[in-house]
């Protein structure tokens, strides 16, 4: 079932069948990893068939925390370099045990963007550690809590000129600078147009979309982001001559701060002469409880874990959860996590309909074969340079605040003409595919300065069947086709038999690189 276009009353789908009970399959257990991980391993299979799906998950949400902080304050460098802070992430992203936590951060970066590209915080690396925590903190917290982290973060606040945004002078007629209060409600809270629950469009009597805002309510919440600066000692100053904090919240000057009433989201009056605080409180809360946050911003999580097209019941039925996790409490992300891997459409038979799945992002795939064959370093850290050249993205370096790839995006062909989005679809094009190709060839095939661990794989590439069957179950959790099982099977088995690393290497390989396993259903 494909998305809704939009409605004049908001529908309300029909809930779906139960999910199967019983033990997990060795299938179910490799999607839901490849959903609520970086990638599957033998034993968390094992695992997640032992304990089933709730208790694993359980589990994740109180696992100790990684922090990227922590990691790069370990090298004894600081601040840190730029490459130490990628270091964490994907060291993080191949070996922390809160692999939850670490994936759903992952999914917030690319919502909640920041990027180190030149002309932003190209030359701060060391603002991205603390960033990074934030989302890493706040991924099963409350969202309106992760709004207000992430809006008083000194990085975001570089990024998007909320740091050092000074109240109007009427005698130079210079104002606010309207960038984050823009971007924070069309890109991180609740969107352009106004939503039903389950993410259609609203319409009004003439069949048109309904804006959620205008330009008056950017330049009213633009005036209450004045003021703020870097955590200081003492009496603070505003400029940029202050010593950067990039770890604490950033604080407010007085002085600098719009004292005038403000009209900003829903036609809400902010009264004249409050704090900065009670300011930014009120517009806070305000975007928070905007109806369109559950639709907008469960669809987003739901296409970074699960499928690129959720269906309008998929959506209604975490926003949902996302309005009110039955404790009548809204925003609760642990919540909305669970509610999108327990779903119908993400454990049950959906993965056979039009649309369903994503492509594996460039990095998802690195790390996904990284962790199945338990992949190490010398030092424990894993060292990856140049992704965004290699890979065709690199975390923390979107090109832009839109992400790497935009959730609407349509492949221009049978995927655009079927209505359908693929949003990694557009970064890749002849050339990624090429360089990631050639760099999944170096991992598997030569020293890189990461080794992966394939004796299991030579033991069953006696057996090419068996190594192809371990192979699917382990990568594809299962969805291998016949078609493509026969010719793996044909290939491997025309290797002479005496070369066992040789099979299970080009095994590997070609499971890796097929369009079977890039697109993760």
């Amino acid at each position: 079932m494909l998305a809704s276009v939009g409605a004049r009353t908001a529908p309300v789908p029909t809930p779906p069948p139960p999910l199967a009970s019983g033990t997990p399959t060795p299938q179910d257990a490799g999607r839901f990893l490849s959903q609520a991980t970086f990638g599957a391993t033998s034993p968390l299979i094992s695992k997640v068939q032992r304990q089933g799906f709730d208790a694993f998950l359980n589990e994740q949400f109180i696992a100790p925390i990684s922090s990227h902080i922590a990691f790069v304050d370990a090298t004894g460098v600081n601040p840190p370099t730029f490459q130490q802070t990628v270091d964490a992430w994907w060291t993080y992203a191949v070996s922390a045990p809160d692999q939850l936590r670490q994936r759903v951060a992952f999914a917030l970066s690319e919502f909640f963007v920041v990027s180190r590209r030149p002309g932003s915080l190209g030359d701060q690396p060391g603002a991205l550690p603390a960033y990074m925590d934030v989302l890493v903190k706040g991924a099963f917290g409350n969202f309106r809590q992760l709004l207000e982290d992430v809006t008083l973060n000194p990085a975001m606040g570089s990024y998007l000129n909320m740091l050092l945004n000074d109240k109007g002078d009427p005698n130079t007629g210079s104002q606010p600078n309207e960038n984050y209060a823009r971007e924070i409600m069309q890109l991180f809270s609740i969107g352009l147009y106004k939503l039903n629950l389950d993410g259609s469009l609203m319409l009004d009597s003439r069949g048109s979309p309904i804006a959620t805002y205008n330009q008056d309510a950017v330049l009213g919440l633009a005036a209450v982001l004045t003021g703020w600066t870097w955590a200081q000692a003492g009496t603070p100053i505003f400029t940029k001559k202050a010593t950067p904090d990039w770890r604490d919240p950033m604080i407010n000057v007085a002085s600098h701060h719009s004292p005038g009433a403000k009209q900003i989201l829903n036609g809400v009056l902010i009264p004249a002469g409050q704090t900065a605080d009670q300011d930014l409180q009120i517009a806070l809360d305000t975007i928070f409880n905007h109806p369109n946050v559950g639709p907008f911003f469960c669809r987003a999580l739901i296409q970074r874990l699960v499928t690129s097209n959720p269906t309008p019941g998929y959506v209604y039925r975490v926003a949902s959860v996302f309005n009110d996790n039955g404790h009548g409490v809204r925003g609760d992300l642990r919540a909305v996590v669970r509610a999108i891997l327990m779903d119908y459409d993400a454990r049950g038979a959906a993965k056979l309909d039009q649309g369903a799945g994503h492509e594996r992002e460039p990095v998802l795939r690195v790390t996904n074969l990284l962790r199945a064959f338990n992949a190490s370093t010398p030092g424990g850290t894993f060292h990856i340079r140049r992704a965004d050249v290699l890979l065709g993205e690199e975390p923390m370096n979107s090109p832009t605040v839109f992400n790497f790839f935009s959730p609407n995006y349509q492949e221009p062909g049978a995927i655009a003409q079927a209505g359908l989005s693929s949003p990694e679809f557009e970064i890749t094009t002849e050339m990624t595919v090429t360089t990631i190709a050639n760099y999944l060839n170096t991992l598997i095939y030569w020293a890189s300065g990461i080794s992966l661990n394939l004796s299991y794989e030579q033991i069953l590439a006696a057996n090419p069947t068996q190594l192809v069957d371990h192979l699917n179950s382990l990568l594809m959790a299962g969805n291998m086709s016949s078609v493509m099982r026969n010719t793996l099977i044909n290939t491997i088995t025309q290797i002479p038999a005496t070369s066992s690393a040789g099979r299970a290497s080009t095994a590997v390989y070609l499971v890796i690189n097929s369009p079977e396993f890039v697109v993760d259903k």
